[in-house]
């Protein structure tokens, strides 16, 4: 699939800030303490494992976008789910 060049260099700007976020993440997630360290590690394998999404959809590698979206499928769920229940927590207090 031939991806326009546009929309190549705008995907290709998203990598890059995807990947400055992931630098970002990562120190948060290495100093979290022992009870609040399941959120930084998901904001952290979320900025990775879009990098590799968005690459592939940028050279117009469908195959590849396909396998990089089943990496990324579950950290986006658990992200949701645990999105959902801070929500509900947050309600019933």
């Amino acid at each position: 699939m031939t991806v326009p060049a546009v929309f190549f260099w705008i995907l290709l700007a998203l990598a890059a800030v995807l990947l400055l976020h992931a630098a970002r993440a990562l120190p948060r997630a290495l100093r979290a303490e022992p009870g609040a360290r399941t959120d930084p590690w998901l904001t952290f394998a979320d900025n990775v494992l879009s990098l590799p999404l968005t690459v592939a959809l940028a050279l117009g590698a469908m195959e590849a976008a396909f396998y990089a979206t089943l990496l990324l499928g579950p950290v986006a769920t658990w992200s949701l789910v645990r999105s959902f229940r801070s929500t509900a927590a947050s309600k019933a207090a």
